[in-house]
């Protein structure tokens, strides 16, 4: 019977952690890629124009190194 109480606990913990990180405070900098994926797509810029090519590549060109 303790054993049942245990898993019972683990899943409590786990729905209530997951509120939490969904609609709580704990969620103010949660992402969601499938939204920004979506609003690239309303932008046109979700994938490249050459071909069927993602847009996310290593060239410089789309991926500017960081300077200050």
């Amino acid at each position: 019977m303790i054993l049942v109480f245990i898993i019972i606990g683990i899943l409590l913990l786990g729905v209530g952690g997951g509120i939490y990180f969904t609609f709580g405070p704990g969620g103010k900098d949660v992402r969601d890629p499938i939204d920004e994926h979506a609003k690239m797509h309303e932008l046109g810029i979700a994938h490249g124009h050459e071909g069927k090519k993602y847009f996310v590549t290593t060239k410089e060109k789309h991926n500017p190194r960081h300077k200050h």
